[in-house]
Formats: C-alpha cells, sequence, structure tokens
C-alpha cells in the first residue's frame, strides 16, 4: 500500500515523547489526588466539628441454646456429628440434635433460651430437636425428643404469637402450650405416657395420627404400636400435713424414735407413692414407696439430717397424679428441752365409764400422744381419740402429754374415778 502523501513520517523520538508526556500528566493527577484527600482527611480530623458518624457493624445475634442448670450424678452428652459421649458440665451448651444421657441414679435439668426446663430424670436419653429464634418475626421454636426414660417439663410465657414448644417420643408428637407443666416417660416396652398438671396441650400419634387435646389434670398412654388410649382425669394433689415445711424435730434417741409423715387424702385415691431423698432431686430416694394405703407413714430411726419428701395419689386404674409440693424437714441433735415450744394440746372428752378411759382432742400434725404413758393413735390432722382400760379402781390422775415434732412437751392432768 503507498504512503498518505501531504503528511509528515512519525519518528521514533516523537512517540517516546509522547509517552512521557502521557505518563507524566498521569502521576502528576494521580499524586493531586492522593495529597488532596490527605488533606481533606486531616482537616477533618483536626477540626473536630464536623467528625464524620461512625456507623457500628450490628451485632451477631447470639445463638440460641440449652444449657445445663443443675446435674445430679453422672451426665452425659453426644454432640451433633461426634460418636463418642462426654461428660457434661455447666458450661455444656446444647444446640440441635445434641443427645443428653443420664446415668442410673443421675439427673439434670436443661434450660431452653426462653427458660423453658426440662427436668432428666435417671436413665433416660433425649435429644434437643429446636432451638431457635426467627429474626425477622422473633418466633421461637422449642422442641425435644425422648428416647427413653423420662422427663418432667415446665413452659413459658410465648414472648411472641406462633412461638412454638414441641415434644415427641417414639410413637408420639405434639406441642405444649404456655405457663404448663406436666410429665412425659416412655417405658421399656415402648408405651409412651403424658401427664399435663398445669395447662394444656395437643398430643398425636405418630401412627396412627389420631390426637388428642389435653388440659390441666388430665393424661393420655400410646401403646408401642400407635394405639392411643382414652383421656383419663388425674388424682387430685395431696397437701402436706406433717412434718410441715422446715420442721426440724428433736428427739431424746433419734435411732429409737419414730417420724410420721402425713398427708390430707385425695378423694378417688386407691393408693400413693412416697418418696424420701437427702436431696431435692429425689434421684436416689432414701425411700420410694409405692401403693401406700393409708394417708400417713411411719419411719422409724431417721438419722439427724435434712430430708426432702413428697407423696402423690393414685388411682384405681394406676394413673398416678401430680406430685404435692416438695416438703423439707431436719431431725436434729436431741436438746435438754427447756428451749422448745410446747405443742398445742385440746382435750374434749375426758371420761371414765366404769374402769374405760375415753380420751378425745387434738394436737398439731405428726405430734405424739401417751395417756398414763401409753401410746395413743393420732390422725394425720393432729387428732385422737381413743379408749384405754384402767386396770386401778378409785380416785386417781390421769397424765395426758403431748410431744410436738420439735421435741416440747405439753402436759395435762385430769382427776377420775374408775369403779368396778
Amino acid at each position: 500500500m503507498a504512503p498518505d502523501r501531504g503528511k509528515t513520517p512519525r519518528r521514533a523520538e516523537d512517540d517516546l515523547l509522547d509517552w512521557f508526556t502521557v505518563s507524566y500528566k498521569t502521576l502528576y493527577l494521580t499524586a493531586a489526588v492522593v495529597v488532596g484527600g490527605a488533606v481533606a482527611g486531616g482537616y477533618y480530623y483536626l477540626s473536630g466539628d464536623s467528625d464524620p458518624a461512625v456507623v457500628a457493624e450490628p451485632a451477631a445475634p447470639q445463638p440460641a441454646t440449652a444449657r445445663f442448670t443443675s446435674m445430679q450424678g453422672t451426665v452425659k452428652v453426644k454432640p451433633v456429628g461426634t460418636f463418642e459421649w462426654v461428660n457434661a458440665d455447666a458450661a455444656t451448651l446444647l444446640r440441635r440434635s445434641d443427645l443428653v444421657r443420664t446415668g442410673s441414679g443421675a439427673t439434670a435439668d436443661i434450660t431452653f433460651f426462653d427458660n423453658t426446663v426440662v427436668h432428666v430424670r435417671p436413665d433416660s436419653v433425649i435429644s434437643i430437636e429446636e432451638t431457635s429464634e426467627d429474626p425477622s418475626t422473633k418466633r421461637r421454636r422449642v422442641a425435644w425428643h425422648i428416647s427413653s426414660g423420662e422427663i418432667d417439663f415446665q413452659t413459658v410465657r410465648k414472648n411472641v404469637p406462633g412461638s412454638a414448644t414441641e415434644v415427641s417420643t417414639p410413637t408420639v408428637k405434639g406441642t405444649v402450650g404456655e405457663l404448663s407443666e406436666g410429665n412425659m416417660r416412655v417405658a421399656e416396652a415402648g408405651d409412651s405416657d403424658i401427664r399435663f398438671f398445669k395447662g394444656k396441650g395437643r398430643i398425636q400419634s405418630v401412627k396412627s395420627g389420631a390426637s388428642v387435646e389435653l388440659a390441666a389434670g388430665e393424661a393420655v398412654s400410646v401403646d408401642s404400636r400407635g394405639n392411643t388410649g382414652p383421656k383419663v382425669a388425674l388424682p387430685g394433689v395431696p397437701s402436706i400435713l406433717a412434718p410441715p415445711h422446715q420442721a426440724e424435730i428433736a428427739y431424746p434417741d433419734p435411732a429409737r424414735a419414730t417420724t410420721l409423715l402425713a398427708w390430707r387424702p385425695v378423694p378417688g385415691a386407691a393408693s400413693y407413692h412416697l418418696l424420701l431423698d437427702y436431696t431435692v432431686h429425689f434421684n436416689q430416694p432414701l425411700l420410694d414407696r409405692r401403693n401406700v394405703k393409708d394417708s400417713s407413714q411411719e419411719l422409724r430411726g431417721l438419722d439427724v439430717g435434712r430430708y426432702f419428701w413428697k407423696v402423690a395419689a393414685v388411682d384405681k386404674e394406676g394413673v398416678e397424679g401430680p406430685p404435692s409440693d416438695v416438703a423439707r424437714f431436719a431431725v436434729i441433735p436431741p436438746t435438754s428441752g427447756t428451749g422448745a415450744e410446747p405443742p398445742p394440746l385440746t382435750l374434749d372428752v375426758v371420761d371414765v365409764r366404769t374402769n374405760i378411759l375415753q380420751v378425745k382432742g387434738r394436737t398439731e400434725p405428726g405430734g405424739r400422744v401417751t395417756v398414763n404413758e401409753q401410746r395413743v393413735d393420732v390422725q394425720t390432722d393432729g387428732s385422737f381419740n381413743e379408749f384405754i382400760t384402767l386396770e386401778k379402781p378409785g380416785r386417781q390422775t390421769v397424765v395426758i402429754r403431748a410431744t410436738g415434732i420439735n421435741g416440747g412437751v405439753a402436759e395435762q392432768r385430769r382427776p377420775v374415778v374408775v369403779g368396778y
């Protein structure tokens, strides 16, 4: 191709000059921008009148977890994604799909982030199925699954509508309402028992799909094949009479003394389940007595120390109701008897017919009464009505003595005439 006419050919020196011209311009412009930015930044920094607002990064939301708030005995955890059981401690956090196992005589209280509490009884295995909060709606979900064993639960008020507490066993799934308390048990045969003491919930068989609405004082059982039994009413709650809560009992000889545990009878109860332990957890009960027919039990030879006890009514079908409040009492070393407050002792009848003496009255629940050193039966409410044969004829004095649970003594003397 022929070269353009009328144009001066470019030389290599011209290209080199253009390159230096463009490069120096670029460098000067870049330097000016950098210097200008530095000056402006220094001005704002030194002036202090125009500090730019600092926008903090939003804090990362805290994970919704569960934690142990109480443990007794050996409690182990298998974190999700691992294959080994490790010992749990107070610092252990529980997340979705973690497994918890309690050993023989061990218990654990698990508190979820929304303050729902699950009390895991001995020889139980449960898993954390859900513990989450939706960032946009604030709806919370808490769920657990019982593979075997027994738990007690206590839910709290929902923070927003739509929050849910869900429960399940191998044969049952369901929801628990707010402010509810109850018990769930998976027997060795695979049957699931659910009892509601407070609040309400809905239980559904996993296999049959049959569902049951439960309210306070109601229970239902689902067998291992998924068959749902009838909804039943739970027996009432016994009221503890003696020893009253926080009582201190002093005996001259504790090894030979008898302590009366008494409670108010529950209508319709066929028997009672009585528990006594050194701790409030009842994980290794000193006394676990079922099929108690009376509303009282005598315990002989309790050592000096502190005791906790509770009792539940059982109906004729074997359904156990809610337990009573836990009461504590202490057997304390014997005292001289000078500082103990005497119990009440009211005598309504002291009457002799020929040689038969009737003594009727009342003392404190759990107290002991003797007439002429002969012990009489005292009912759970402290009342007594006894008939005693007096061997010696003629005028004489009858001594009625009541000994309170704190070791105090009240005594009354009544003159009587015995004839044959």
